[in-house]
């Protein structure tokens, strides 16, 4: 009978640990696989008509969103924008793409949304993917990480005939 309960104090024991391992390794998988921590902080730099001399001081503050998605606030003298993007990998930079109505809005097209990881997609975070499975050939991009430089760029469109470009390094 003390052999019986031994035997199902053991069984329940491992039950538990390998439960709380699989719960483990699943956590730090997710936590490394999410490119967020990546870029997450404060760049500071200028924001510059391209076709202009002069440029003005400017912040962008990128914050967590969501898994893969960052919150990008970039602000300066005269000039305050926030908006979401999705990351994605791209040998030493990290791309930056819109999402929800923002992507179909800027492209004309739904996303697929999600539907890498339906497919059990190992390589669904490669900006390479990324444009042969969201995007026509002619869609533009406007920015993204520079992992090396610890920089990040943007150009804001603001009409037909007016773009200011972001420019700066992580604090």
């Amino acid at each position: 009978m003390k052999t019986m309960r031994v035997f199902k104090y053991l069984v329940f024991t491992s039950i538990i640990l390998m439960t709380l391992l699989a719960m483990s390794c699943k956590k730090d998988n997710d936590e490394t696989s999410d490119l967020t921590v990546n870029v997450v902080g404060t760049y500071k730099g200028t924001l510059a008509e391209p076709s202009q001399q002069q440029s003005i001081e400017a912040t962008a503050k990128v914050t967590k969103a969501d898994f893969n998605i960052v919150h990008i606030s970039c602000y300066g003298p005269g000039f305050d924008t926030t908006f979401l993007m999705e990351l994605f990998e791209n040998g030493d930079s990290m791309m930056v793409c819109n999402t929800g109505s923002d992507f179909k809005m800027q492209y004309g097209h739904n996303r697929m949304e999600e539907h890498h990881e339906m497919m059990g997609d190992s390589n669904w975070q490669d900006w390479g993917h990324h444009m042969d499975e969201e995007h026509d050939g002619s869609d533009e991009h406007f920015g993204g990480f520079d992992m090396d430089n610890r920089s990040f760029g943007y150009d804001f469109i603001i009409s037909n005939d007016s773009t200011l470009q972001f420019n700066g390094l992580k604090q």
